[in-house]
């Protein structure tokens, strides 16, 4: 995370954290502050604000740390320390990406679009992600449907290209794409 790109509600939570963990062991204070760092890592400002909200006080995970509290007696990570939200959990990934692939087939398009608001509202998944999820089942349809009513001319209906291009294609697309993030959003919820 360059400074340049990193929204000022980052920096100074960092900062905080750094000046609270003064008197931690300096492996665990880095580690904790390069664990919250990769928790805000790629997240606007407005989006950071709910993370740091979720993380707590930098006092607070400060004075966890200096009390060694974690599984076995050990300092816990900053993940331990904040309980994880509902849309980190895999319960949630399921059901986005159960809605990204089959959303728009059981309710169409409405199904989809709620799969995509729920992508959105986590964490688990980058931005890159999210917006690969909502670009390329349309851009699929309206490729498809472009290359089929222009290479099959009069061998092939308008409604045909449009079955074809504009419905099953971006079907494919969303199932392929909702089984990628699934996995992916899996291997990271809590």
């Amino acid at each position: 995370m360059t400074e340049t790109n990193t929204p000022k509600v980052v920096r100074g939570y960092l900062a905080d954290l750094d000046r609270e963990l003064a008197g931690v062991s300096e492996e665990v204070r880095q580690g904790i502050v390069a664990g919250v760092r990769e928790e805000l890592e790629g997240l606007d400002a407005a989006a950071a604000a709910s993370r740091i909200e979720s993380l707590g006080d930098p006092a607070f995970i400060a004075a966890e740390a200096r009390a060694g509290i974690g599984p076995g007696g050990s300092t816990a990570s900053v993940t331990e320390l904040a309980p994880p939200r509902a849309s980190e959990q895999r319960w949630y990934v399921f059901v986005t990406g159960f809605l990204l692939e089959f959303g728009g087939i059981v309710v169409p398009l409405a199904g989809w679009v709620a799969g995509i608001m729920m992508l959105w509202a986590s964490s688990l998944w980058t931005r890159s992600e999210k917006l690969v999820a909502i670009i390329v089942p349309p851009a699929v349809g309206v490729a498809l449907f472009g290359i089929f009513a222009l290479v099959g001319g009069a061998r092939i209906l308008f409604w045909h290209a449009l079955v074809l291009g504009a419905i099953a294609g971006p079907v494919i697309a969303s199932i392929v794409i909702g089984i990628v993030l699934s996995r992916r959003g899996w291997d990271r919820a809590r």
